[in-house]
This record gives C-alpha cells, structure tokens and sequence, in this order.
C-alpha cells in the first residue's frame, strides 16, 4: 500500500523516482542489454533495482484518486497489473514489459505528473539527485 496520503504526495513521489531512475541509468550506462541480461553482480543488482523502482511507481500511481487517474490519463488497469505482476512474480519477470515501462511509459507518467502540477499552479522539482 502507498505511504503516501494524498495525490499531490503521490505524484511528488512518483516525479522523484520517475526522474532518480532515469538519470542514474543515464549516468550508470544501463543498457538495455544490461538490464535484460546481467552478466555482472553489478548488473543484476541495478536490474534488480530498477524493478523495484518500477514497482514502487506503480504503488504510487495504482493509489491515485479515481479522479486524477482519468482527467491526468493514468491507466489503472495497466499500472495495477504491472504493479501485480512485479509484487507477486517472485522472480518470473519479464524484463522486456519492463524495460518498456521504463523508457515509454515512465515519459508518459511524468507527463501526467506535471499537467496534475500544472493545473495546480505547483512546480514539481526532483528532491533527488
């Protein structure tokens, strides 16, 4: 379940892990070749990572209101079953469904994150570095 109380709370934490996940793949030089087929401990473990990241982002979205689900375009459906898949896969992953979340879908939820901002008068800016 999200610890997190509110959607604007949400939408913070998935902006921070959205935009910690995409510049440390940047900055470490994950390939997807990396992250589908570690052959590295190091490798294993930033694939490892990155799941849990996606799985925590998908927490965060599955728990948004009904309302900021469908006027900011989140699919329930899609994120609850990703979100299902990673938490109860106990291993049996499939890499390419997430590396696909992460390079496609991970632009499109901080698109959503920021339109929430956006129409809140609010700027969203990465706690993270």
């Amino acid at each position: 379940m999200s610890a997190k109380a509110t959607d604007l709370a949400r939408i913070q934490e998935m902006f921070d892990l959205i935009t910690e996940t995409q510049g440390q793949i940047e900055r470490l030089g994950i390939t997807e070749e990396r992250f589908k087929r570690p052959a590295t401990d190091a490798d294993r473990l930033f694939s490892e990572a990155i799941m849990n990241r996606v799985l925590r982002v998908t927490e965060e979205a599955g728990s948004l209101s009904d309302e900021a689900l469908a006027h900011y375009e989140f699919e329930r459906r899609a994120i609850k079953g990703v979100r299902n898949r990673l938490a109860h896969a106990y291993g049996d992953v499939d890499t390419d469904i997430v590396w696909d979340v992460v390079q496609g879908d991970f632009p499109k939820l901080l698109e959503g994150c920021q339109a929430y901002c956006d129409d809140l008068g609010l700027e969203l800016e990465s706690a993270r570095r």
